[in-house]
């Protein structure tokens, strides 16, 4: 499958990276307004960059295309590739409303297409036993789920950049961190009915917002907790209770670095057992799996309603944070 990668900052060049020895997708073509063709890094990866987004999508040599934009794009490049009949991954998250996640998803319904969505932590090893864990009821009923995802990657950013602007990724993290961890919470556990959510700022100056920390039931009476900050350290933890016991996936270091993850399991009687996870090319995976699913040798596991259930929570996020009142999801 040829792909165009729509975004060349430092994420777009990461996907190229991580796909440049797959067999199942090529990338043939990048747009990006301020790309130069004469860069090495486009050279090396045989990449003909581009200024124009209609041109790739009108471009019939060209199956897919692959999102990195920042988020304020998504809904017009999403549709408008769809309309042209292109296969589309999004980076994510895929909206930041649930009106325009909806017109994504009717889009892509109505032309055929299978979306994609840069959801790469699904394919951890940690956290797809702990997914095996809850689909052999080891836990037995689940009663809390608790996580943390934050670092300070971005107090190192320009302090224009499109990450740190409330309008293009509002909430502070949870555009770039928060929404991997309720990606996780929807698969585990379902669509929320309500959320509350409380965001500060205290490193970076208001309106820019480098903390976060929300309150989630589920329809299903279970409850959530979720942290993310962006201007500390690396922290990354994830833990579920149940009535019969409890798992807890740790980790030291963002992607960048090829640090292993740990898990932890507490059975029922208190006996605690570690076991440890190496780095695998998870974007990778999520990327060819998307493709496998395209040519339907398998499912992808990402289901388009689970992308909506995680879209209504941030939603809901969004107007808790800037109301400060709970937020009920229909």
């Amino acid at each position: 499958m040829k792909a165009a990668v729509i975004g060349l900052g430092w994420w777009g060049k990461q996907i190229i990276e991580c796909l440049s020895n797959s067999k199942k997708i090529n990338i043939t073509h990048g747009v990006d307004p301020y790309a130069d063709q004469s860069s090495d890094f486009f050279i090396k990866h045989n990449v003909d960059v581009s200024q124009n987004f209609d041109e790739v999508i009108n471009n019939n040599n060209i199956d897919a295309v692959i999102l990195a934009t920042p988020n304020k794009y998504h809904e017009e490049q999403v549709v408008n590739a769809a309309k042209k009949g292109k296969q589309v991954f999004c980076e994510k998250p895929l909206a930041l409303s649930i009106e325009s996640a909806r017109k994504m998803a009717k889009a892509c319904d109505e032309a055929g297409i299978i979306l994609g969505l840069g959801h790469e932590r699904r394919w951890e090893p940690a956290m797809i036993e702990v997914k095996d864990m809850l689909q052999k009821n080891i836990l037995g009923k689940i009663l809390h789920l608790e996580s943390n995802f934050s670092h300070d990657l971005f107090t190192k950013i320009d302090k224009d950049n499109w990450r740190l602007d409330p309008n293009s990724a509002p909430a502070g993290g949870m555009t770039a961190l928060g929404i991997h961890l309720t990606d996780f919470f929807v698969s585990f556990v379902g669509s929320a009915s309500e959320v509350f959510a409380k965001s500060g700022s205290i490193v970076f100056s208001h309106p820019k917002k480098d903390t976060l920390s929300v309150n989630i039931r589920f329809k299903n009476n279970i409850t959530a907790t979720m942290a993310v900050l962006i201007s500390t350290p690396f922290y990354g933890r994830f833990t579920i209770f149940g009535e019969k016991g409890w798992v807890e996936v740790r980790e030291i270091s963002n992607v960048d670095f090829d640090d292993p993850a740990e898990l932890v399991f507490c059975d029922h009687n208190g006996k605690r057992t570690t076991k440890e996870y190496a780095v695998v090319n998870t974007v990778k995976m999520n990327f060819e799996e998307w493709a496998d699913a395209i040519n339907g040798k398998c499912e992808y596991r990402i289901k388009i309603h689970e992308i909506i259930s995680n879209i209504e929570i941030l939603d809901a996020i969004i107007e808790s944070a800037n109301t400060e009142e709970i937020v009920h999801i229909s």
